[in-house]
Order: C-alpha cells, then sequence, then structure tokens
C-alpha cells in the first residue's frame, strides 16, 4: 500500500509538472486581419500598378504579416489584407492580443512613409479591422519661430520646382511668404493655392442667405481638405467648426470636404449648404484649409 501511495504521489508529481510546463508555453490562438485601403497624398485608392507592398511591424521592428497592394475591390475599396498570427505570447512570428503594431508601406525602390504610421492594437484572434492608410512620400522642413518640422508632398514640390527656378528660388521656404499677399508658403500649400501668385487665395466667392441654410461658395483645388468655421462677432472672435451639408439633399452634416485630384489640374468652385445659427441674429464665416 505504502509503495502505491508513493507511485500514485509520483504521478501526481508528474502531472503537476506538465500543466505548469503547458501554462509556461506558447500557443497559436489564430489571426487577427487588418484589410482596408492604401490611399496617396491625395486621398485616392491605389492600385496595384503602384507597385507598394504594406507590413504589419511589432515594435521591435519584426515584420509579422505583408501583403501586396492590389487593385481595390469595387465594392469596398479593399487593396490589401495583413493576416497576422496571434499567440498566447508575443513572439517573433507572431502577436498577443493587445500588442501594438505599426504599418509600413514600401515601394519598390525603397520606404514609401518613412514615419511608421500606427495601427489599431491586436484584438481578439480570428477577428478583423477596417484600415485606411495614407501613404504619401514627403519632405519635412523646419517652419516658425519654434523651429518645428512639416511635411511638404514631394509631388507639390515637383509641380512648383519650375516656379521657383523662374523666380530664382533654389530652397522651399514654408515660413516664407514668396507673393507678399500675407499667407504663408506653408498655409498656401495645405489651402492648393500658388505661393507665387497673389491673386490666387482660398476664398469665398459668394455667400447667399436662406431660411433653411446658407449657401457658402468658394474655389477649391484638387487633393484638399477643407473646412467651414464661423463666429457670432468679429469684435470677440470666437471660431469653431460649422457643420454644413456638401449636397442640399444629403441627410446628415459633416465638417470637412474632401477634394480628390491635384492642385494643378482639378480646380474649380463648390457650394455648401449650412445651416442658419439658432442662438445667434448674425454669424460669419471663413473657409479654412487643413
Amino acid at each position: 500500500m505504502k509503495e502505491q501511495r508513493q507511485t500514485m504521489l509520483a504521478l501526481l508529481a508528474m502531472v503537476g509538472s506538465v500543466a505548469l510546463s503547458a501554462s509556461g508555453a506558447n500557443f497559436p490562438v489564430g489571426t487577427y486581419v487588418y484589410a482596408g485601403s492604401v490611399l496617396d497624398f491625395r486621398h485616392e485608392v491605389v492600385k496595384a500598378d503602384a507597385g507598394l507592398t504594406i507590413q504589419a511591424v511589432a515594435t521591435n521592428g519584426t515584420v509579422l504579416a505583408s501583403s501586396r497592394v492590389t487593385d481595390p475591390v469595387p465594392t469596398s475599396g479593399v487593396n490589401f489584407v495583413l493576416e497576422v498570427p496571434v499567440s498566447t505570447q508575443a513572439s517573433t512570428k507572431s502577436a498577443a492580443v493587445g500588442d501594438a503594431l505599426n504599418c509600413v508601406v514600401i515601394s519598390e525602390g525603397g520606404i514609401t512613409n518613412v514615419s511608421a504610421q500606427p495601427m489599431p492594437p491586436v484584438a481578439a484572434a480570428n477577428a478583423i479591422t477596417n484600415l485606411t492608410v495614407v501613404s504619401a512620400s514627403a519632405t519635412a522642413f523646419p517652419y516658425g519661430d519654434d523651429g518645428k518640422s512639416v511635411l511638404v508632398s514631394d509631388d507639390y514640390l515637383a509641380g512648383l520646382a519650375p516656379w521657383m527656378q523662374a523666380y530664382g528660388k533654389s530652397t522651399y521656404e514654408p515660413a516664407a511668404d514668396w507673393d507678399g499677399d500675407g499667407i504663408s508658403n506653408y498655409n498656401e500649400y495645405k489651402a492648393g493655392t500658388n505661393p507665387f501668385d497673389a491673386s490666387d487665395r482660398l476664398r469665398i466667392t459668394d455667400f447667399k442667405v436662406g431660411a433653411n441654410s446658407h449657401l457658402l461658395t468658394f474655389e477649391y483645388a484638387g487633393g484638399h481638405l477643407y473646412a467651414v468655421d464661423s463666429t457670432p462677432s468679429l469684435t470677440n472672435k470666437t471660431w469653431k467648426a460649422a457643420p454644413f451639408r456638401a449636397d442640399s439633399a444629403a441627410k446628415s452634416e459633416q465638417k470637412g470636404v474632401w477634394f480628390p485630384g491635384n492642385e494643378y489640374e482639378d480646380i474649380g468652385t463648390t457650394t455648401l449648404y449650412l445651416a442658419p445659427a439658432a442662438d445667434s441674429p448674425s454669424m460669419f464665416y471663413t473657409i479654412r484649409a487643413e
């Protein structure tokens, strides 16, 4: 009986040892999928001929998933799918639930976006997250008295090169005002206006007061995002974002409007519909480029 009891204790000790060993092991639990669209600097969906690859990268630099950017699916615009392996513990080959990852877009010639963009944390395995990635090659310039850097699209700089050459400018200066219109070169870049033409400015061209909605018309440039700000007084200005409808038949309001294309070819005017302020007898509006 004593020998039998010792044998049972030995078996129990072995089982306990196996359980402890199993609890410290790393087991695969499935995959976490990031699916979505890679956009260029104009916020247009990239196609397969752009030659891009998107990667999910751990904070230690390990590539956990990679996908070639394809032609977008017509119904959804999705042009990539990243399947990240998920395990009970993070490793060089998998992520764990809650891990923070970065995404990097790589072109055939090297990294397109130098700074990695953070991705939503890995959630439960065998789930999916929609992701939109804007990939634009850009150059950094110091801006303002604080010396902080701002990014300017390389495509914009290439389009500006003939003007710079004609005016004897060898370096883009975001804080300067080359045309003397009171708007810095960088703010003209954001608005899509020409920093060498003082008459080319972001402005409201027409405004009509209405009982149900005010009609605000302004000039836009493709590849840019615009918003409307309002204040009830110009003496004590308190500018706030003014929601609007980009279409008279739209059911919901928005705070920004994006125009596809680029500032050299896609230029025009558009009308926004703003609801009258119920709590103010007067209201002033301005257009803001973001």
